[in-house]
């Protein structure tokens, strides 16, 4: 009979360990959100002898009471109207610009694109007040473009860079055999290289949508009209000034989770293609 081989004893407290440490952590990391599902699926009342009891009835009501009076429709509209045109126009811009500092050659071309990266060392904080004026200046406080425009100027250091970095990864073979058949910059970039390149599109729109989506400081910065609100300001309605009701809140914050969730869900399988390449070319 074959000897078993001896499973090292370094090796099995190893793995052990790493499985203890992957558990913990993923307790760690569900338990906020255990509690929050909890906190807007069961009954206030129970929800405040037992914060942390197991739901024994499920109710929808905390949501929906959340949606009619925290006015929650009007605020999820808004934030549909500013992530779209904002992940849309950080996408188009950051993929031509990617494209041209991949793989079209000119004159300082490393040098803009080094200086372009100084983009995303300047915290937004730091230019709040000529950002604040230059909206002004132009009548878009209090408008939804107030939320959109300043980032695309933010977005698109850290856009470009990642478009950049699949662009440079493409083979330049392609490029000359379009450049062969006839085909202009416009047409290789379009029916040529951006097919190639949808997993990175997909991990760039699943990125930007959640900063979109989750954003806070831009929009209280710039919008004071109720009208223009988005959902994480509209988060704010629920809590007064002396008391706070943790199930509407935590219902309103489930609310404002569910298109993350969705739009994740989507793109799932191509944006961890686009994470894990991206991470082999960085």
């Amino acid at each position: 009979m074959k000897e078993r081989k001896k499973y090292p004893v370094r090796k099995l407290v190893k793995q052990i360990f790493t499985y203890a440490v992957l558990i913990a952590t993923f307790f760690i990391s569900i338990l906020p959100l255990y509690w929050m599902w909890q906190a807007a699926l069961v009954p206030t009342d129970r929800l405040n002898m037992d914060p942390f009891a197991l739901p024994v009835k499920i109710t929808f009501d905390n949501i929906i009471k959340a949606w009619t009076v925290g006015k929650m429709s009007t605020y999820m509209i808004n934030s549909v109207l500013v992530a779209v045109p904002r992940v849309a126009g950080v996408l188009i811009l950051s993929s031509l610009a990617g494209y041209a500092f991949g793989k079209l050659k000119f004159w300082g071309r490393d040098k803009i694109f080094s200086f372009m990266l100084f983009g995303m060392m300047i915290p937004v904080q730091a230019m709040v007040i000529p950002l604040y004026y230059n909206l002004q200046n132009l009548g878009l406080i209090n408008t939804r473009w107030a939320m959109v425009i300043p980032y695309f100027g933010l977005s698109m250091p850290f856009a470009i860079f990642m478009m950049r970095a699949f662009f440079k990864d493409l083979p330049e073979e392609l490029i000359e055999s379009a450049s062969i058949d006839g085909c202009n910059e416009f047409t290789t970039f379009y029916y040529i290289m951006m097919p190639l390149i949808k997993p990175a599109l997909s991990a760039l729109l699943v990125f930007e949508f959640m900063w979109s989506w989750n954003d806070m400081f831009i929009p209280m910065l710039v919008v004071y009209n109720d009208s223009a609100r988005t959902l994480p300001l509209g988060l704010m309605f629920f809590f007064g000034k002396y008391t706070v009701d943790h199930s509407l809140v935590a219902a309103g914050v489930t609310i404002c989770t569910l298109p993350v969730v969705i739009v994740y869900t989507l793109f799932q399988k191509s944006f961890i293609t686009g994470i894990t390449a991206g991470a082999v070319k960085g």
